[in-house]
């Protein structure tokens, strides 16, 4: 039993590592040409794999697809979330989270094209992304901050701000574009020109 324990792991690793190239693949293909347009064998072909291998890994395409923006946004917030969890204010952590991930997705655009194309196509994407922004939007109103009930109206405004700064950056703009979303952000959620713009102020000064 003890000889078979290294062809285990090996299996393993080498399985880990065909995922991988699976995924990756899919990653440049999907952030280039949008999701619905690109297909499996299209994927298995980039990877340098053979069609059937695909379906070793992966149920389906919608599987992979998961897969891939799942550990794109969840890379985009690990990045900043000790930054924006060290912040106290509900409203500070909407405009810093607003900020980064737009910021983030401008010096990733592969990242950036993918999860733009990934917002409108992929409903579980969306919700991924939209779960910590409740929990910051949350926070805020439990302070007091944001007079706006939290409901799912709200996050979908988020969301098309979020989106539309994300495209606005990849397409050229500014880094404002990312300060100017955040502050659309909490004006939705009822704070006034002058606190929204004393909010992001604060945020840019730490």
């Amino acid at each position: 039993m003890a000889l078979a324990m290294p062809r285990i792991a090996a299996n393993s690793a080498k399985r880990a590592r065909t995922r991988a190239r699976l995924t990756d693949a899919a990653l440049r293909l999907m952030s280039e040409r949008g999701i619905n347009a690109t297909s499996v064998s299209e994927i298995a072909a980039e990877a340098e794999l053979a069609n059937g291998t695909f379906y070793l890994y992966f149920h389906d395409k919608a599987e992979i697809v998961a897969v891939v923006c799942q550990a794109v946004t969840r890379a985009m917030h690990d990045d900043m979330s000790s930054t924006r969890l060290s912040l106290d204010d509900g409203a500070a952590r909407v405009a810093f989270g607003t900020q980064q991930f737009i910021e983030i997705a401008a010096a990733e655009p592969v990242w950036g094209r993918l999860l733009v194309s990934a917002f409108t196509e992929f409903a579980a994407v969306k919700e991924d992304i939209a779960h910590y922004m409740r929990l910051d939007v949350a926070l805020g109103i439990e302070q007091g901050r944001f007079p706006e009930p939290l409901d799912e109206f709200v996050i979908d405004a988020h969301l098309a701000i979020l989106r539309a700064g994300v495209i606005a950056r990849l397409d050229g703009a500014g880094p404002d574009v990312s300060a100017r979303a955040a502050e659309y952000q909490l004006r939705i959620l009822g704070m006034s020109v002058a606190e929204a713009r004393d909010v992001r102020s604060a945020i840019e000064r730490d």
